[in-house]
């Protein structure tokens, strides 16, 4: 899987920046006019509006056909992974979205999942530009609702915790986001880091679709979040902890996804373990400030996993 963007049509018009999709339709008759695309309509007025589709959790496009002569662009179909199926399990329908001629040179794009949508417009759509995993294969889930330590903070540290709800939740999703470019060495161009994108852009209705800009949108919320300061009691440290997902890619990189925001529980430096609940250490240095908890050290995936944790206080 590889992460590729593809542009059809004139240069026209004025540009418009690729966006994840929530919902997508388009104004049509002899051509595609305009794209809706979330909420807003990028070219002119001509032909008539047809069904927007509102995306739902989990949905995405992932096939698309593309009509065009010169610079025109003529006729769209998309259709997404979700489906109606029969009595017997089989597949009827999948969810489609068609707009315009089928007319002049066609462009097919199969096996994919489309990360965002661009072009360029004016009175009408000059351009589509798509952003895609290409032969994408979607994750597995390998486990839900899993524990683990994204920060320690040593006894006596003064931090910042965030305290809204969304900004806190998106702040470990971009942790889990670094950990994955850390140690499987995925890069920004990979489909896994666009699966993991599409999922955060989906969950926190962002309109992100590389890395890079789901990094700035996550800053730009963060430094405008009230906080407040937490330093652990004495004889404590801080373990900042999120619940998790699992999820395993097609070339078996194990990535994450936090299922609820952070929160931070006080463990004795000095206490007897004792056993509450399944852990992934995502730090790295758990041991290093709970020296007694390496009796219930493992591995799991590659990463530090405890089948305890220290009492807390």
């Amino acid at each position: 899987m590889s992460i590729q963007t593809i542009a059809i049509g004139g240069d026209g018009g004025s540009n418009f920046d690729i966006e994840f999709i929530s919902d997508i339709g388009f104004r049509s008759g002899e051509r595609v006019d305009a794209i809706l695309l979330n909420g807003t309509r990028r070219g002119g007025k001509g032909g008539s509006e047809g069904v927007v589709l509102n995306l739902q959790a989990d949905e995405y496009i992932n096939q698309m056909k593309i009509w065009r002569s010169g610079d025109r662009i003529h006729g769209v179909e998309l259709t997404t992974n979700f489906h109606k199926v029969d009595d017997a399990g089989k597949v009827i329908v999948n969810r489609k979205l068609f707009a315009g001629r089928t007319k002049g040179e066609q462009t097919n794009l199969f096996n994919i999942r489309v990360l965002g949508i661009g072009g360029r417009c004016g009175e009408e759509l000059d351009k589509l530009r798509i952003r895609y995993i290409k032969d994408y294969v979607e994750s597995s889930k390998e486990g839900t609702a899993q524990m683990a330590v994204i920060g320690v903070i040593p006894e006596g540290q003064i931090i910042e915790t965030i305290e809204t709800s969304r900004v806190n939740r998106m702040s470990a999703s971009r942790v889990f986001m670094e950990t994955v470019v850390s140690v499987e060495q995925t890069v920004e161009s990979s489909g896994v880091m666009g699966e993991f994108t599409a999922k955060a852009s989906q969950t926190f209705g962002m309109s992100a679709t590389t890395q890079t800009e789901f990094s700035e949108q996550v800053e730009t919320e963060i430094t405008t979040s009230e906080r407040k300061s937490y330093t652990p009691p004495v004889g404590t440290v801080g373990l900042q902890v999120v619940k998790m997902d699992i999820f395993k890619a097609a070339d078996g990189t194990i990535w994450f996804f936090p299922t609820s925001e952070s929160s931070i529980v006080n463990a004795s430096v000095t206490g007897e373990p004792a056993i509450t609940e399944n852990l992934y250490d995502m730090t790295g240095a758990l041991t290093l400030h709970l020296p007694y908890m390496s009796e219930q050290q493992e591995q799991s995936l590659g990463y530090d996993y405890f089948r305890s944790l220290p009492a807390l206080v």
